[in-house]
């Protein structure tokens, strides 16, 4: 018997995810300093901006209200005024040694950049149905398990207590990521209704962990060995 299309995303999603990239492994594990955890975070705050600003843009072109109610819902929660989720993610940065007010003008690293460059393609390319898939699960579904990996290891090495205000963005993703997350797999079941449409949404979930998998690894090469980019340094 065949695989169900739930079960080819979850797959696809997990051949390639990001939880298990070396980055988290070493962070599991307390081996990165508290700046270099917040390294990744001045990036995931360069991809959340422009990963708010593909909802909105699906939201502005998608006809099905469930599918826009499901989006704003979203966005609802990132952009609520009263604690944002680039705030909380300020919130640790700061925590961690570094300037809050140095986030938005920091590096953009390659990996960073050929995510955002991919996800607008995506959103301006591909049928919204393929969109939805590779937004909710190949990319932000990672995020809950990305965050259940990393936040016993925020309590037990990094001296942040359960429910601590700087490490909120992580603890709260867990919660609101399940909700988010099985509402996405409801949607693009329920509207990838023919074979075409769930073979282009189990391609863009492939390629939205293989952008999101380089994006770590820019991430680990800028942490670890201070290098922007993967470019080799040859002499005359």
């Amino acid at each position: 018997m065949g695989s169900s299309f739930h079960d080819q995303l979850v797959s696809t999603r997990d051949k390639e995810h990001s939880k298990n990239h070396p980055f988290f492994e070493l962070w599991v594990q307390g081996k990165l300093t508290k700046e270099q955890t917040a390294l990744y975070c001045l990036q995931h705050y360069h991809y959340v901006c422009d990963y708010l600003n593909w909802m909105a843009y699906e939201a502005s072109q998608i006809p099905q209200r469930d599918v826009k109610a499901y989006l704003f819902e979203n966005l609802g929660d990132e952009e609520n005024p009263d604690d944002r989720h680039l705030d909380m993610l300020k919130d640790y940065v700061a925590a961690s040694g570094l300037s809050r007010d140095n986030v938005e003008s920091s590096v953009v690293l390659v990996g960073t950049e050929g995510l955002q460059n991919w996800g607008w393609r995506m959103v301006y390319q591909k049928p919204w149905q393929a969109v939805v898939a590779g937004m909710f699960i190949g990319l932000e579904s990672q995020f809950l398990d990305i965050c259940k990996k990393i936040v016993p290891a925020l309590h037990q090495h990094y001296g942040y207590k359960p429910g601590a205000r700087e490490i909120r963005f992580f603890e709260e993703h867990i919660h609101a990521d399940e909700v988010h997350g099985s509402k996405g797999f409801a949607i693009v079941e329920k509207y990838c209704d023919t074979p075409e449409l769930q073979a282009l949404a189990i391609k863009t979930v492939e390629e939205a962990t293989i952008r999101r998998w380089r994006y770590m690894n820019s991430i680990y090469w800028y942490a670890l060995h201070g290098k922007e980019d993967d470019t080799p340094t040859f002499q005359a």
